[in-house]
């Protein structure tokens, strides 16, 4: 007898039942099994691995990286924003394409928009 007769054999004889305290006992066990491992703790990065182990280690270490931290929200919070720039990411659009121009066209447009309104429909762009 080959594998392959073998194989037709034992897919043509009806799967066995399980007796119903087998599959709660199973069942229970794969849930602590489950359990058991998701109250691990999570894989954390190799360099906060080590700031981690520095920092608890060394608590001047950890007050050092506390005051660098605190000087660079202080240094950001108290940086002024220039209002043109704030116009500008408030009007930014991602979905449309950015095109650069020359410092010469960027001239002419800035001497467009002073001009009047009616004057700029009617003036025609080289």
């Amino acid at each position: 007898m080959n594998d392959e007769i073998l194989e037709q054999k034992l897919r043509e004889l009806p799967a066995p039942e399980l007796p119903a305290a087998w599959r709660t006992e199973i069942i229970s066990q794969a849930r602590r099994a489950a359990h058991a491992s998701s109250q691990k703790s999570q894989v954390w990065p190799t360099l906060l691995l080590y700031l981690r182990h520095l920092c608890l280690r060394n608590p001047i270490t950890a007050s050092a990286m506390v005051a660098l931290w605190m000087l660079i929200f202080i240094l950001k919070a108290g940086t002024p924003v220039d209002p043109g720039e704030k116009l500008l990411l408030a009007n930014f659009d991602p979905n449309r394409p950015v095109h650069l121009v020359s410092i010469s066209d960027e001239i002419l447009l800035a001497q467009l928009l002073q001009e009047e309104p009616e004057r700029r429909e009617l003036r025609q762009i080289p």
